[in-house]
C-alpha cells in the first residue's frame, strides 16, 4: 500500500470525524464507558455488599466476580464495534456523495482503498482493545494474551463498518442499524450466565468466542487460546466474504 495515499486519505478522514460531533464523540465512547468502570464498578460492589444484596455469602456471589463481563464486552466489543460504527458512516457519507464511484477513475487502486477502509478501523480496534484493558483496570491478563485477544477482537471493526455502508442507504438508516449492534452485544452479557455446556452455542457469535477466550485467560484454563483462535479463522473469513459482497455492491465489480 502506498504510504503517500494512505496520509491523504487518512487526513480526509480526519477532518471529516472532526466536522461531525457525533462521530467524534462515537469514536471516543468506549474510553469513556472504560473509564467508568474503573471507577463505578468497585463503588457498587461495595455499595451491595454493604446493603447485603450481594455479600460474598456461601449461598450467593460477590458483584466483582462480573467484573470480567463488563472489561469483555468493553474491551473486547465496544472497543472495535465504536471506530467500525465511525468508518461505516464515513463510507455512507462517501456513498451519498458518490465518491465510492468517482474512485474508479482516481488514481487510488480498488485494491488498496479496499485495505485501507478495512485495515484503518481494524487498526483503531486494536490499539483500543489494548488500551481499554488497563485503563478499566479491573481484569489484567498477561500482555502476550492481551495482544492474541485485541486482535480477534480487531476484525469486529471492518466487518461492522462494511456492512454497514453496504445495507444502510444514509445516516438515518445507518443508525436504525447501530442498534443491531447493541442488541448483538447482549449476547456477551448475557452469555456470562449461561451455564455449561450450553454456552458454547454462543459461539455462533464470533466475539463471544473472544470475550469466552478472556474468561478462560482469567481462570488461568490452559486451552484459553482455543476459542480465540477460531473466532479469528471465523472472521477472516467473514472479512472476506463482506469485503467482496462490498466490492461488488459499491463499485459494480464483478471481481
Amino acid at each position: 500500500m502506498n504510504l503517500a495515499r494512505v496520509r491523504v486519505l487518512g487526513r480526509n478522514d480526519l477532518r471529516l470525524v472532526l466536522r461531525d460531533r457525533m462521530l467524534a464523540v462515537l469514536l471516543l465512547a468506549a474510553f469513556g464507558m472504560g473509564f467508568g468502570c474503573r471507577y463505578a464498578l468497585p463503588a457498587i460492589d461495595a455499595s451491595l455488599a454493604a446493603s447485603g444484596v450481594m455479600p460474598a455469602s456461601p449461598e450467593g456471589m460477590r458483584f466483582a466476580e462480573t467484573y470480567s463481563l463488563f472489561v469483555a464486552f468493553i474491551a473486547f466489543w465496544q472497543a472495535a464495534l465504536m471506530p467500525g460504527t465511525v468508518f461505516g458512516f464515513l463510507l455512507l457519507d462517501e456513498k451519498e456523495d458518490d465518491t465510492l464511484t468517482a474512485m474508479r477513475v482516481t488514481p487510488v487502486p480498488l485494491p488498496t482503498y479496499l485495505l485501507y477502509r478495512a485495515g484503518i478501523p481494524a487498526g483503531l480496534g486494536f490499539i483500543f482493545s489494548l488500551a481499554l484493558v488497563p485503563i478499566i483496570g479491573l481484569g489484567p491478563i498477561p500482555w502476550w494474551q492481551h495482544l492474541l485477544l485485541a486482535v480477534s477482537a480487531s476484525l469486529v471493526a471492518p466487518i461492522a463498518a462494511l456492512l454497514l455502508a453496504m445495507f444502510a442507504q444514509d445516516k438515518v438508516q445507518g443508525l436504525a442499524l447501530t442498534k443491531f449492534g447493541g442488541v448483538a452485544g447482549l449476547l456477551i452479557l448475557v452469555g456470562f450466565f449461561v451455564p455449561q455446556p450450553y454456552q458454547w452455542a454462543l459461539g455462533l457469535f464470533p466475539p463471544f468466542l473472544t470475550a469466552k477466550a478472556y474468561w478462560l485467560a482469567r481462570e488461568g484454563h490452559p486451552l484459553w487460546w482455543g476459542p480465540c483462535l477460531v473466532a479469528i479463522v471465523v472472521q477472516l473469513s467473514l472479512l472476506r466474504v463482506v469485503l467482496r459482497r462490498f466490492r461488488r455492491v459499491a463499485f459494480n465489480d464483478a471481481a
